[in-house]
């Protein structure tokens, strides 16, 4: 009698072992790569801002007696729209310092030397579109297939550039994507 009481109970306990690991097991199913998901870890992954140029930050001759190369009154457009201010520096010499709104489009620090100094900047800003497709490779590798666009001139923009490169024209691009330790990355 004691077997009877004992057996129907560990019969219960395993079974309930057993359908709690099929739980987890289930709840724990790495995400489904779809157009969203996709979507979310290529913005998150974007690499390139957009087309970048690089300036002449500096010029040690732009005034004085024999002024060559730029001076503050030839980056008037861009002081007017508030990404640089134009500073005088010695007897001869102007630089442009970047304001807040300047700063969120440089690529990287200034370089150069007390001569001469340069900046990579955002001359069109691009963004991802959308997702295409997504074609599976296997359970862990997929190809996704996107679109881009150039979407706005921004002041360091000029007009041949403006002429050039058009807003708004979706081009195709792909790229791998990748499940690792149950979650999906983008391969850059």
């Amino acid at each position: 009698m004691l077997t009877e009481l004992i057996m129907p109970n560990h019969l219960a306990k395993i079974l309930f072992i057993f359908a709690s690991s099929l739980i987890l097991l289930a709840c724990h199913k790495p995400p489904v790569l779809d157009n969203k998901l996709a979507l979310k870890l290529l913005i998150a992954t974007q690499s390139l801002p957009g087309y970048s140029i690089s300036i002449v930050t500096n010029n040690p001759n732009g005034r004085g007696q024999n002024p060559t190369g730029w001076n503050c009154a030839d980056k008037q457009a861009w002081i007017d729209e508030g990404v640089v201010s134009c500073k005088k520096s010695g007897r001869s010499g102007v630089y442009l310092k970047f304001t807040p709104e300047g700063s969120k489009l440089l690529l990287a620090k200034p370089w150069g030397d007390k001569v001469l100094r340069n900046a990579n900047v955002i001359a069109v800003s691009q963004r991802i579109r959308d997702v295409v497709s997504i074609e599976m490779i296997d359970n862990t590798h997929a190809i996704v297939n996107y679109t881009w666009i150039y979407d706005q001139h921004t002041p360091f923009s000029n007009a041949q550039l403006k002429k050039a490169i058009a807003l708004n024209i979706p081009q195709t691009e792909q790229t791998s994507a990748t499940l690792k330790n149950g979650e999906w990355t983008i391969e850059q």
